[in-house]
């Protein structure tokens, strides 16, 4: 399953990794991560050709650097996962006081 797969590769690079959202009482650096979309191709026959899975994956951090280090080391792991477009945007929570790392990514399977 992609989705236990990628869970798998961000808890190797964070402990504290959520689907959707954080706790309230989450400790930082956090990841979190949803699926924007599911997809398959089928062929003809009805057999399945290849699944794209997007996610949205937010590392949180009390730290600009640390949220930095964080989604290289996010990114790399996606792309040995067999992650395909990834993009990553710099952003921050005023509300949390915290630097977040939103990165959109697909992952495909065949």
């Amino acid at each position: 399953m992609i989705e236990k797969d990628l869970f798998n590769t961000l808890k190797n690079v964070c402990d504290r990794v959520y689907p959707m959202m954080m706790p309230d009482d989450a400790a930082y650096p956090a990841i979190t991560y949803q699926v924007v979309f599911d997809g398959a191709n089928q062929a003809t026959n009805g057999n399945l050709m290849s699944r794209n899975v997007r996610f949205q994956v937010d590392i949180y951090s009390k730290s600009y650097r640390e949220s930095k280090t964080l989604k290289d080391e996010v990114i790399a792991s996606v792309i040995e996962l067999g992650g395909g477009s990834i993009s990553a945007q710099d952003l921050y929570e005023d509300e949390l006081e915290l630097y977040r790392q939103l990165i959109d990514l697909t992952i495909k399977r065949t």
